[in-house]
């Protein structure tokens, strides 16, 4: 690659990043100038960095910058990360330093400093390390980023500046598996980071917590329950009104006679009411069982074979009880 096109792809590189950033501070600076604490500042962070004391002057350099934009404090800043050995972020200062020179007052000064700048970017440029990252066939949905921060789609592809040292890389997309891959950059080399999303597994259902009996099944036995108990309270209630009649009423040569008093047709509408809900729930309600029975026998055998029993409750006039259904 040309020194040429090299330039030219740093250009581009920077040219979003430039302007998104001017027109930033230049609407912060409007609402918090203070030129002259920002003076202060700036004399006190020449006088540490003329000393060799860079971590305590580079950070005045900032809060001057973040009072007061501009060029000259920009152009320190730069220094001041170059000084740190980050070179990507010194070589974006100085092209920031150009937009923020536009508004340097003096001819001469402006030049002075446009000068300034520009050297410091074309020494910079054969040092840049320069991160490539793509991705092989973007699924919908794709997220890439580059040391947390979001990398656009129109980046993939491109060599862009980065500051020496490692870096994280990124993607995820929707029902595909994240990928991270850690690179370290050199000065002055190009580094390609190739990630290829492959397709999530589907999750299988976990057998500790039951996931894989289907949600009928459970319904299924819940309601038969119900219609069971239902039917047992009716069971008992037909046997009440059974034992009504058997102690109030008897059998006689001329048919059968009952006490005085005795409301026997009401007694033996409530028996046969009865032994027909109980005989209906009932039925319904085993039917129901059984089918949560298949239901549940059947998942935990798609798992794997397991000894399994289930108590069925059953209900007759004179008796109740259960029987054991499953694979031993």
């Amino acid at each position: 690659m040309t020194s040429s096109s090299t330039c030219d792809i740093a250009a581009i590189a920077c040219a979003v990043v430039i302007g998104l950033w001017a027109s930033g501070a230049h609407a912060q600076g409007a609402q918090a100038r203070d030129p002259v604490a920002a003076e202060a500042l700036f004399k006190a962070g020449r006088a540490l960095v003329e000393k060799g004391d860079y971590a305590a002057g580079c950070p005045k350099f900032e809060a001057s910058l973040a009072l007061n934009p501009s060029a000259s404090t920009m152009i320190n800043i730069a220094l001041c990360h170059e000084h740190e050995g980050k070179l990507a972020s010194a070589w974006e200062d100085y092209h920031r330093a150009l937009v923020l020179n536009r508004e340097t007052v003096g001819e001469q000064r402006r030049r002075g400093l446009e000068e300034i700048a520009n050297k410091g970017i074309a020494a910079l440029e054969p040092r840049l390390p320069k991160l490539l990252v793509t991705v092989e066939g973007a699924p919908e949905g794709l997220e890439v980023q580059r040391d947390g921060k979001p990398l656009p789609k129109a980046a993939l592809g491109e060599a862009l500046p980065a500051d020496p040292g490692p870096h994280e890389i990124r993607a995820s997309a929707p029902g595909h598996e994240a990928q991270t891959q850690t690179v370290t950059l050199e000065e002055g080399k190009t580094v390609t980071v190739k990630l290829a999303l492959k397709a999530a597994p589907e999750a299988e259902p976990d057998a500790k917590k039951g996931g894989g009996v289907p949600t009928w099944a459970w319904i299924s036995g819940a309601v038969g329950i119900g219609l069971t108990g239902a039917a047992v309270g009716f069971l008992v209630d037909d046997l009440s009104a059974i034992g009504a009649l058997r102690e109030n009423c008897r059998e006689v040569r001329q048919g059968t006679y009952c006490n005085p008093g005795y409301d026997y047709a009401a007694d033996n509408a409530r028996k046969n009411r009865d032994f027909g809900l109980f005989v209906g729930l009932g039925s319904a309600g085993l039917i129901a069982i059984g089918a949560a029975v298949v239901g549940i026998v059947g998942s935990s055998s798609a798992k794997e074979p397991a000894r399994t029993a289930i108590a069925l409750p059953w209900v007759a006039p004179d008796r109740a009880g259960a029987t054991l259904v499953g694979s031993f």
